[in-house]
C-alpha cells in the first residue's frame, strides 16, 4: 500500500490497530502510525506492543528496534522540509495528559504551519488531515524505505553543508556514526564541511592532505555547528552491489550498499556521490563514497 492509498483508506475513519485501548481509550494517534508502519511498511503490529506513549516514539527511538530499523530521526530545527511520509512526533509538553502527539507529514508546509494526517486530533477526531505550527514538534522519523511511499523521487535535493572548525586538539574521525573504526584525523582548527548528524555524531567531508581529493566520516566535536543540514534526496542502488570508498580516490574500501538497497544521498563532491546508509543489524550509519549516482 502506498502514502496516498493509506491516507485514502483511513480519511474520515477511526482505526484501533492493537486493541489495547479501553472503550474510553481508543482510536488514538499511536494506533494510526502503528497501522502506517503495517500497512505501508509490513511491520507487524505485535512487534510494537508497549511501545507507549506518542513522545517516546521520538525520546526512545534507539530503544526500539522496529523504529531503528525502519526509520532515521531526525530532530527538528528552524527552516527544516517535513517530506511526505515522516512521522512527525511531539514532546510530552504538547498536551496536558503528557503524551505528546504523533502524524504523518504530507509534504505540505511553509514557515509558519505544515499540514499532517492524524487521528485523535483534537481529541477523539477521526483520522484526517490537520495543520499545525511546530510548537512543540521534537522531530521526524524519516522512512529508509522511501519507495514503499510511492511517490516520485526528488532527486536534485542536496542539504548545503555548513561549515565546521576544529578546536585546539586533534580531532578523531571515525568510520561509524557510533565513533568507532578510526578513520583519521583532523589538524588542530582544521576546518571542513558537516553534510549531517548522526546520532551524537557529526558527518564531516574534509581534504585528503597531499591531495585535491575529499574524505568523509564521522566526528564527536560539534565544531561550532549548531544547525546539521537535515535534508537529503533518496538514493537507490542498482542491481549490483556497489562498494562504497572513505575517499574520493578510492583509497580504501569501508563497506558497500547491497543490490536495491535504500539510503541518502547528501551531495556529488569530486565525481562521486557521498551517502550516508544503515550498518545491517545495527544502529549505526557509515558514511563514504559512491561512484553509482543511484538515479539511472
Amino acid at each position: 500500500m502506498t502514502l496516498k492509498q493509506f491516507f485514502n483508506s483511513l480519511n474520515g475513519k477511526h482505526i484501533d490497530v492493537d486493541g489495547q485501548g479501553s472503550a474510553t481509550n481508543k482510536y488514538q494517534c499511536v494506533d494510526l502510525i502503528k497501522a502506517y508502519c503495517n500497512r505501508v511498511f509490513g511491520v507487524p503490529v505485535s512487534s510494537m506492543n508497549g511501545y507507549g506513549n506518542a513522545h517516546s516514539y521520538y525520546d526512545d527511538f534507539y530503544k526500539k528496534s522496529v523504529l531503528y530499523n525502519n526509520f532515521f530521526r531526525i530532530a527538528y530545527k528552524k527552516g527544516m522540509k517535513l517530506q511526505a511520509g515522516d512521522i512527525v512526533v511531539w514532546s510530552s509538553k504538547s498536551n496536558k495528559s503528557g503524551a505528546g502527539h504523533i502524524a504523518i507529514a504530507t509534504g505540505k508546509y511553509d514557515s509558519s504551519e505544515f499540514e499532517s494526517f492524524d487521528q485523535n486530533y483534537p481529541s477523539g477526531a477521526v483520522c484526517q488531515f490537520v495543520y499545525h505550527s511546530y510548537k512543540y514538534v521534537l522531530g521526524v522519523l524519516r522512512p529508509k524505505n522511501q519507495a514503499a511511499l510511492g511517490l516520485t523521487p526528488k532527486y536534485n535535493e542536496y542539504p548545503t553543508p555548513v561549515e565546521w572548525k576544529n578546536g585546539s586538539t586533534k580531532e578523531k574521525v571515525f568510520e561509524t556514526s557510533l565513533l568507532k573504526k578510526k578513520l583519521g584525523v583532523l589538524a588542530k582548527y582544521e576546518k571542513a564541511r558537516c553534510y549531517s548528524r548522526a546520532g551524537n555524531s557529526y558527518l564531516v567531508v574534509y581534504s585528503l592532505d597531499g591531495t585535491d581529493a575529499y574524505k568523509a566520516g564521522f566526528v564527536k566535536y560539534s565544531g561550532g555547528v549548531k544547525k546539521a543540514p537535515p535534508e537529503s534526496r533518496q538514493y537507490k542502488n542498482g542491481s549490483t552491489r556497489e562498494p562504497v570508498y572513505c575517499d574520493t580516490n578510492k583509497t580504501k574500501k569501508v563497506g558497500s550498499l547491497d543490490k536495491y538497497e535504500q539510503c541518502y544521498c547528501l551531495g556529488r563532491i569530486d565525481g562521486m556521490y557521498l551517502v550516508l546508509y544503515s550498518v545491517n543489524g545495527s544502529t549505526a550509519q557509515k558514511c563514504g563514497f559512491v561512484s553509482y549516482n543511484g538515479v539511472d
